[in-house]
């Protein structure tokens, strides 16, 4: 499977990325989906210093990874999606590319009426809630996994009570 992992944490090339998932994986691609990022040569900027030489980065709109998914062999290929919030993953689904899973990192607190989902750090605003919803009645699995050692906590129930 040449899309190994959709990941969603609001930090998107950090230290845990690199030392973690890009070993665990043994990525040779990190496709960072993101619509506003993708016109932000600033921010690209800076993400691609902090991704190290060996991985290829890339940016592109929810729309054109959808599209270049679709039509695009990416065989041989270990790829990871990276967004810092659910939307991107939803535009891709509602532009006819569903991903299987997603699985859910950090997600800092930036306001009071966020709710915390599991143990760890990551807190969903309401929108996110509805965006995971939404997505899932496409058929998307979505888990919590902080790390490559965590086992993945499915998240239905979380979703089925907010």
């Amino acid at each position: 499977m040449p899309i190994v992992d959709v990941r969603l944490d609001d930090r998107l090339i950090h230290g845990q990325v690199c030392g973690y998932w890009i070993p665990f994986y043994a990525l040779n691609q990190i496709v960072i989906v993101d619509d506003d990022i993708v016109h932000d040569s600033m921010r690209k900027s800076a993400l691609r210093f902090g991704c190290p030489q060996k991985v290829k980065l890339t940016f592109h709109s929810a729309k054109k990874t959808a599209e270049l998914l679709l039509r695009t062999d990416v065989a041989g290929k270990n790829i990871m999606l990276l967004c810092n919030k659910p939307k991107p993953i939803l535009k891709m689904a509602e532009c006819g590319y569903v991903v299987p899973q997603v699985t859910i990192g950090n997600i800092s607190p930036v306001k009071n009426d966020q709710v915390h989902v599991g143990t760890g750090t990551t807190y969903m605003t309401q929108e996110m809630i509805s965006d995971f919803k939404k997505l899932m009645e496409f058929g998307t699995k979505v888990v919590l996994r902080e790390t490559p050692t965590d086992v993945p906590q499915d998240l239905t129930n979380f979703f089925a009570m907010h």
